[in-house]
């Protein structure tokens, strides 16, 4: 791959690096996740860490001096609705999120590897206020749409359960490891477009986390959110083991600074030879490999290559 430089297209025939080159250099610093935090809450949305008691006393439950309701999911109803309902809401939040990729959050799932050893950030409205925030008018007609979508399965499955609680749009969670300061994202959804980055923002603050390690696809949008955080270091180019194509294991060293540097290839994410290609450097220990800033555009990634 080394020498090899594709510039991706857009509409028009413009080039893309162009775009690159104005945002690659546009880092999320902690002071960015606090000030749109505090912007959600001006702006009725609500902030909470579902969890147990034992975990909870353990998190950094003030990120950033941002409040976050702290929820005990195990404690007593404490409200006229139940964090067990909360949580059965989010369910169908994340599963109708993921649902088109095949990969919904199993009940199980989210209690096992979530809310006993960890904890889901949630970000979530009153239930009043979810039709106006799906016509927003920053929201394109596509954000629009996807949002009615997945938000009118949570409404539904509100109204099924008689709950009225928060309604969940967004959340995150991530697991942790015997590595000191190591965690692995496994849980990153939002109904609402923007919502991600602040969601895994906080939630990586809250568990005071170091290093992430997550799997994602190239050929996600979420991978736009992925990169915003730090650098961010591909350690499989391919996975075959996951049941959605183009998959691969990142790490990322969580709000470190990036050198500035221009990619060495900018790879169609759906090219499964060079991701290959990749992948065979990777397990000979030649070369190590980077995505770059923004992390996605028009169907392309920014990838830097360095020899060992």
């Amino acid at each position: 791959m080394a020498g090899r430089v594709n510039r991706p297209r857009t509409a028009g025939g413009s080039s893309a690096l162009c775009i690159w080159a104005k945002v690659a250099r546009l880092g999320l610093t902690k002071a960015d996740i606090a000030a749109r935090a505090r912007e959600l809450k001006a702006d009725g949305y609500g902030l909470c860490v579902a969890s147990n008691r034992e975990v909870l006393e353990r998190l950094e439950t003030r990120p950033f001096g941002v409040e976050v309701a702290a929820l005990d999911f195990l404690g007593p109803q404490q409200a006229d609705w139940s964090v067990a309902d909360l949580m059965r809401v989010y369910n169908v939040l994340n599963a109708t999120a993921f649902g088109e990729k095949g990969i919904p959050l199993q009940n199980w799932v989210m209690i096992d590897l979530g809310l006993l050893p960890s904890a889901f950030l949630l970000i979530t409205l009153p239930l009043a206020a979810v039709p106006a925030a799906i016509a927003a008018p920053r929201l394109s007609a596509a954000a629009r749409g996807r949002a009615e979508h997945v938000l009118s399965a949570v409404l539904a499955e509100a109204r099924r359960l008689d709950y009225k609680g928060p309604i969940p749009v967004a959340g995150y969670c991530a697991a942790p490891t015997p590595i000191p300061g190591g965690w692995v994202g496994w849980s990153l959804c939002s109904a609402i477009s923007g919502l991600g980055t602040t969601a895994k923002g906080l939630g990586l603050e809250i568990y005071r986390s170091r290093t992430l390690t997550g799997v994602a696809q190239f050929s996600d949008q979420g991978l736009r959110v992925h990169r915003r955080f730090g650098p961010m270091q591909i350690m499989a180019a391919v996975l075959d083991l996951h049941p959605v194509p183009h998959t691969m294991v990142y790490r990322t060293e969580v709000h470190q600074p990036d050198q500035e540097r221009s990619p060495t290839t900018w790879m169609d994410c759906r090219d499964l030879a060079v991701q290959r290609e990749m992948q065979a450097k990777i397990d000979a220990g030649v070369s190590r490999f980077y995505i770059l800033s923004p992390g996605l555009v028009d169907g392309q990634v920014p990838i830097l290559e360095l020899a060992n």
